[in-house]
């Protein structure tokens, strides 16, 4: 019955309960509950019995009106009397020493889900009088807690093992963990927003941090900033598996762009693709020696389909090595100069050749562009995982000019992805192509 249980059954970090994050009004002895005990310590405080130490003179006043006197009793008194027995509904916040985990209740059941990783637990729960009683589907462990309503959209549970969890209400639906948008995200409007679970920060051009919590429902959507009366709502529309869009309720847009870089080993990986552009190098040493077999067989097979329409695909040049490209590279900066070489050719360890996922086509020279060839390349290689990696009229944006020959391999759902979204690669992630120096 224990939570100790709290912290095995729902993985609850365990703290005194004296280090409650809140002051719960009508909490007269701080034992982070509202009972019969504490309407005894008021009644005899305005007996002149005994006095009120200044924690519990601020817990006892329960109208905030800067004097405790009999209608704080009166309040008191209501508050135990109208929340007996009542248990919540919908979805809430519990907050255990800044731990976050979600509540959503339904009747008599509900779902108990992590942030981390979207766990999910089934439960169901009882109230009897001040006191819930919640079992665990999975386990059939119950675990039991005093609850205090601090008013209708909060409350407090004190778990067995003595820690306290605060409650904030968040929405009528229930919430899913599939729902969670977990993770950081860059938007059009140029803000960043990190998010755990049901929860993040939100940080604007100007590097303003603010706090809130967000609730999904269908196609609509609530942030809480600060507060329950600071929300701003909107429609989500989810575009594909890196981007969604909110329209806010002024009718105005904003894109939501994913985007977790990480680097291993001296290469960068932006929701987990291997990066290679301009701003994004490769170690020296890194060498797979040839076109990844995924690639290859990609390739096979789209050779194999281009064929049957007519069209016969090679490779010219797929895998190059750093010191095999920064051969080629010096040598076209000592034939046109190096600000032309930089317009179609990479230094060595930014070239996508080096990943072992590129690769040209048939004739790697402009007399290709408006060939059948490219034609057929630029309207099906998605189908097969590749994109054109350089586009026509984003020199721009991938520091390339357009090169319709170069295809680069994402694996087919990624591929179709950016082919329907219209952007570059560069686009789609939200990164920038642009040596330092």
């Amino acid at each position: 019955m224990l939570i100790g249980a709290a912290a095995a059954a729902a993985s609850v970090p365990v703290g005194s309960a004296d280090t409650a994050s809140t002051l719960i009004k009508g909490d007269i002895n701080r034992d982070d509950s509202v009972s019969v005990g504490d309407v005894v310590l008021l009644e005899n405080y305005l007996l002149k019995k005994y006095g009120l130490n200044e924690q519990q003179m601020t817990a006892a006043d329960m109208n905030s009106d800067g004097s405790v006197d009999v209608f704080d009793l009166v309040h008191l008194k209501e508050l135990l009397l109208v929340k007996s027995n009542v248990l919540p509904k919908g979805t809430w916040i519990g907050d255990c020493l800044g731990a976050k985990r979600y509540f959503s209740f339904g009747d008599g059941d509900g779902v108990l889900t992590y942030p981390e990783g979207g766990r999910s637990r089934r439960f169901s729960i009882e109230a009897d009088r001040d006191l819930f009683c919640l079992t665990m589907n999975d386990t059939e462990s119950s675990i039991s807690a005093v609850v205090t309503w601090l008013s209708d959209s909060s409350f407090v549970l004190r778990w067995e093992d003595g820690t306290a969890e605060v409650f904030r209400f968040l929405c009528d639906n229930i919430v899913s963990s599939s729902e969670f948008l977990s993770g950081h995200w860059v938007t059009s409007q140029g803000r960043t927003f990190d998010m755990d679970g049901l929860s993040g920060k939100l940080s604007d051009r100007n590097g303003n941090i603010s706090r809130f919590e967000y609730a999904p429902d269908g196609e609509n959507i609530v942030f809480h900033f600060g507060s329950t009366d600071n929300n701003t709502e909107g429609k989500i529309v989810h575009t594909d598996s890196m981007h969604f869009k909110i329209t806010w309720s002024d009718g105005t847009e904003e894109v939501f762009t994913r985007q977790e870089i990480e680097k291993k080993d001296g290469i960068t990986y932006v929701n987990g693709i291997l990066i290679a552009n301009k701003t994004y190098g490769l170690p020296s040493d890194y060498n797979p020696g040839k076109i990844l077999p995924e690639a290859q067989s990609a390739f096979e097979e789209m050779q194999a389909a281009a064929k049957k329409d007519g069209i016969t695909l090679t490779i010219v040049s797929g895998f190059r090595s750093y010191s095999y490209q920064g051969t080629l590279y010096n040598n076209y900066v000592a034939r046109d100069g190096k600000a032309d070489a930089d317009t179609y050719s990479a230094r060595p360890g930014y070239s996508e050749h080096q990943t072992g996922l590129a690769m040209d086509l048939n004739n790697a020279s402009r007399y290709f562009n408006g060939s059948k060839e490219a034609k057929w390349i630029a309207a099906n290689c998605w189908k097969y995982g590749f994109i054109i990696r350089y586009p026509e009229g984003k020199q721009d944006i991938t520091g390339y000019m357009y090169e319709s020959w170069h295809v680069r391999y994402l694996g087919k759902e990624l591929a179709k992805e950016v082919y329907d979204s219209g952007l570059t690669l560069e686009e789609f992630l939200c990164i920038d192509s642009k040596y330092k120096s």
